[in-house]
């Protein structure tokens, strides 16, 4: 294809397109004639650049041209259209972060598995069959298996094979983005623990427990995760569902500070964790501790003398313990309302009780609202309203236990940051679907929390980016425009393959909002 001049009959000149087609030239576009010389190289110009925008040639411009069109989109297939919205985004991430570069059996596999978890949470088997129909991406049911068994160790294997720790590996990368993030090494760490069911029978590691989420008779694990400032992930650990969650704290703290290297840390934890073991080996390791404290689980003495500080709304006092150790009590109004709306509640149940004859003595014991029972003189059970009258008293209050040498405000702000590990368990368990598992061996349990784990390091990146970026997009908008960022594969009439992203015309701002905030990052 060429622009070239003709000169005519009548001394004018003609500006045309010429291609080549069965052998032949012929004339594709005239785009006028003059004999003025500047009206002429206009129509060059513009004869150039409609040659350039028609690159293809002739031939989509001979008489069958629309018929090779209508051949090109009869021709594409459910195969050529794939999902790449989550691979742009979350992919993106993921090797940003440096999960990529974790040697696996399947770096692709794990990385799929990871990206889907994201936006599609579910059954391995729906996961497969979901990547099979949406992104083109077929794995093997029994590969997928195999892959998980070897993804992590068991605690106790003595014969690890040739594989890398994958467990080990991402909780590298992780502390190593927690450091990024917050520009320096771990000072202060937050640690709880939760419970993730099983629909399946009890063994040697799914055994019934106490559970967080109302499933006692189900088998369980618990799950204990250790967390850096802002939620940042540091490492997990699991135990059998019957473990007691004080016993898992401080093993896995020092397990973590001695692999990486980073000083003692303020370890910040709730008041399920806090107990004489807890405290005494904290101190006998070094550490600076600030653990919540149930005040009215404490002697009948030091109650009254907390309900005697007589604290405003907002107000605090400290109140000295043993040693180093003291408890930093504040008091709030909210805090108040909700302690007496609760007991209200806890009161009603137990007259109803009453009037149903319900009660006996195995219910004399300090579980819930039980503590304000008592046995009368003649061996009958009542309700000590004396005994309803002096919790009142402490409505309000919470106490915090520590051996910091942080000022008392900072003590409090320090422990209202724990909520962000509260934070990551809601994601795992609503976002992420991380329960109930299916699978029965520990390997694949294993495997299945890591790779949850990893999910929820993605998702706090991608949340901090579009929060540094001043972004309104939120981590559920995310996840909706990335199902909608689809490519197509197709082949034109010269045998080129091409690729295009499409993307809904509707939400395409948002779109490229997204996609561009990302790239910058990279």
């Amino acid at each position: 294809m060429f622009v070239r001049r003709k000169r005519n009959s009548s001394g004018s000149t003609s500006i045309q397109v010429v291609g080549k087609a069965d052998g032949k030239y012929r004339v594709l576009k005239t785009f006028g004639c003059s004999h003025d010389e500047d009206i002429l190289s206009d129509l060059e110009a513009r004869a150039r650049q409609w040659s350039k925008e028609h690159e293809y040639g002739e031939e989509l411009f001979a008489p069958d041209g629309a018929a090779e069109y209508d051949a090109i989109f009869a021709g594409i297939g459910q195969d050529q259209l794939r999902l790449v919205g989550p691979d742009l985004i979350y992919g993106r991430l993921f090797d940003k972060i440096g999960f990529g570069s974790i040697k696996t059996a399947d770096n692709e596999l794990f990385k799929s598995l990871v990206v889907t978890r994201l936006y599609h949470p579910g059954s391995k088997l729906k996961t497969l069959r979901y990547m099979a129909y949406f992104m083109n991406r077929f794995y093997d049911e029994d590969k997928v298996y195999r892959f998980l068994d070897n993804l992590c160790w068991r605690p106790e294997e003595t014969v690890r094979k040739s594989r890398a720790d994958v467990k080990r590996e991402v909780e590298r990368v992780t502390y190593e983005q927690t450091c990024r993030v917050l520009g320096g090494s771990v000072a202060v760490v937050f640690y709880d623990t939760t419970t993730m069911y099983f629909e399946s029978r009890e063994d040697d590691v799914r055994v019934p427990g106490w559970s967080k989420d109302g499933k006692s008779a189900n088998p369980q694990i618990v799950l204990g995760l250790l967390v850096g400032p802002g939620g940042n992930p540091i490492g997990y650990e699991m135990h059998p569902g019957n473990t007691y969650e004080g016993h898992t704290m401080i093993p896995i703290i020092e397990k973590l500070r001695k692999r990486f290297g980073f000083a003692k840390p303020t370890v910040i934890a709730d008041a399920g964790l806090l107990s004489k073991e807890n405290i005494r080996d904290l101190e006998n390791e070094g550490y600076e501790y600030i653990l919540g404290s149930r005040i009215r689980s404490q002697s009948d003495s030091f109650k009254a003398m907390v309900a005697s500080l007589g604290l405003k709304n907002g107000q605090m006092a400290t109140v000295p313990l043993t040693g180093s150790r003291r408890m930093v009590v504040t008091m709030s109004d909210a805090r108040a309302r909700k302690n007496a709306a609760d007991r209200e509640k806890g009161l009603k149940r137990l007259e109803k009780r009453f009037r149903t004859d319900s009660l006996t003595k195995d219910k004399l014991n300090n579980r819930g609202y039980n503590r304000f029972l008592t046995l009368s003189g003649d061996a009958s059970i009542r309700i000590d309203y004396d005994k309803v009258n002096a919790d009142a008293s402490l409505d309000g209050y919470k106490g915090y236990t520590t051996n910091s040498t942080m000022s008392d405000n900072q003590i409090v702000e320090q422990y209202g940051y724990l909520f962000m590990i509260e934070r990551a368990f809601r994601f795992c368990k609503t976002d992420l679907d991380i329960r109930p598992m299916y699978h029965r061996l520990y390997n694949r349990i294993e495997a299945h929390v890591c790779i949850c784990f990893v999910a929820y390091t993605i998702m706090l990146e991608l949340e901090r980016i579009l929060k540094d970026a001043g972004s309104s997009i939120t981590l559920d908008r995310a996840r909706f425009l990335a199902e909608k960022i689809y490519q197509i594969d197709y082949v034109n009439p010269y045998d080129k393959k091409h690729k295009s992203v499409l993307l809904h015309t509707k939400d395409q701002p948002e779109v490229t909002e997204l996609l561009g905030i990302i790239k910058s990052h990279l």
